[in-house]
């Protein structure tokens, strides 16, 4: 048997022992043309008879595979059938879809009832909002602005230390008489 070195370069065989491997066997049979495997097989028995039988083992190979691609219509239109009896053996039947739908409609009612429930509103949100509209109403409701407010009271108060002194000098000033 003889091995090709991989990697080599040039092609140099490696001498095992005097007979040719499976892989030079098999480039023979499929019909490749090396001189020295040529050379070979007309003076190694062994090696012949291993080739020959190769051969026969595909060449028989290939002729099961084609009768069997050459088969007759009546053997076709049996396969035909066959497929046509399968198929139609599983056909729906009305309860068949009945259960079909059921299933949809377990399937339907779980993930409804599965659904985690609203979370329920923050009453502290909602006092918090109900102040600040009760806010806004009040200051949409006065007459003077909030920030207006301590000047509305210094004027006010203004406005009363100027009253009583007009007061206090009408009762200060003499009447004359007439």
């Amino acid at each position: 048997m003889l091995s090709v070195r991989s990697g080599s370069e040039s092609g140099e065989v490696e001498q095992v022992n005097n007979h040719l491997s499976e892989d030079q066997i098999t480039e023979r049979v499929l019909g490749t043309r090396d001189e020295y495997v040529l050379r070979h097989l007309e003076t190694c028995e062994a090696c012949s008879v291993e080739a020959e039988e190769l051969r026969s083992a595909i060449s028989s190979f290939h002729d099961s595979v084609h009768a069997s691609a050459q088969r007759d219509w009546s053997f076709w239109k049996k396969q035909q059938l066959a497929i046509h009896e399968r198929l139609s053996a599983r056909e729906w039947y009305p309860l068949h879809w009945a259960w079909a739908a059921a299933m949809i409609m377990v399937l339907i009612a779980a993930i409804f009832l599965t659904r985690p429930p609203k979370a329920p509103q923050n009453s502290a949100s909602e006092d918090a909002d109900n102040a600040l509209l009760q806010e806004v109403q009040r200051d949409v409701g006065r007459d003077v602005p909030q920030a207006l407010a301590p000047a509305v009271l210094i004027a006010e108060e203004r406005n009363a230390i100027l009253t009583n002194e007009t007061a206090r000098q009408t009762e200060t000033v003499p009447k004359k008489s007439k």
